[in-house]
């Protein structure tokens, strides 16, 4: 999605990478206005690496660790929050508890109908995002191991359809960030399910899956930049960020 927010007389930022920590520059464009924003959040958090290592963008966003590789190349990270990753199914299925073994068993396509885990007779549709999105890299790490995705496999863009699939799919599971979900127009047609009887919460600390949230520059970032990642940190943006997520 790509979001312009400009007024004229204006400075602009301008942002690329994950649809996540996205979710913070939109809330704060609402906010925050010393400058105007461009917001692109298409290529994720990999492409939103790679394009502000080469110095292609003010800011990028990253939802998870940044890659030593990336910092290597003089980009400089700043932890603005932290999030979960939730297991997503429709609201309609009996079940609302899974183990950390059985979501790696359908995820992998070796369970392969919801009456193996005492759901409804129905074939599993299993829904991840895209390789370049973090959601699906730290989600494979928590739950996969050195697994790989297979079996009744769709892969979604952007990472929020993931919601809409799984809300018109009564046999549908998805993997999808706590804030996306949780503000998504169809998020009462869905549920988050608890692992391993850990509450499905961003605030619990003993969930499985969470992961950091960064904003990155090339090089130390400087004046309208600076000020603005200076008030993200600060209680005033830590407010905005707190409205989906924890607290850096």
């Amino acid at each position: 999605m790509v979001v312009y927010n400009v007024t004229w007389g204006k400075a602009q930022i301008t942002y690329i990478g994950s649809s996540t920590v996205g979710k913070f520059m939109h809330d704060a464009v609402k906010i925050y206005d010393k400058v105007s924003f461009k917001i692109d959040t298409n290529p994720e958090s990999g492409g939103g690496e790679t394009a502000t290592a080469f110095g292609k963008y003010d800011l990028g966003g990253v939802a998870r660790d940044v890659k030593p590789k990336i910092l290597n190349k003089g980009v400089k990270k700043f932890l603005i929050g932290r999030d979960a990753i939730g297991v997503w199914v429709n609201k309609s299925n009996p079940v609302s508890e899974l183990s950390m073994e059985q979501l790696r068993k359908i995820f992998s396509g070796l369970i392969t109908n919801w009456a193996e885990v005492g759901g409804n007779n129905q074939k599993i549709t299993v829904y991840i995002v895209n390789p370049q999105s973090a959601t699906r890299k730290v989600f494979s790490k928590a739950i996969m191991g050195k697994g790989n995705y297979a079996g009744n496999i769709q892969t979604t863009s952007p990472d929020p359809k993931v919601i809409d699939r799984v809300a018109a799919n009564s046999a549908g599971i998805g993997q999808l960030s706590f804030a996306l979900g949780n503000s998504h127009p169809q998020a009462s047609s869905v549920k988050k399910i608890n692992i391993d009887g850990k509450l499905a919460s961003v605030n619990n600390p003993e969930y499985q899956i969470t992961r950091p949230l960064y904003l990155i520059t090339k090089g130390a970032p400087q004046g309208k930049v600076k000020a603005f990642i200076d008030w993200s940190i600060s209680e005033a943006g830590q407010k905005i960020v707190k409205k989906n997520f924890v607290g850096r």
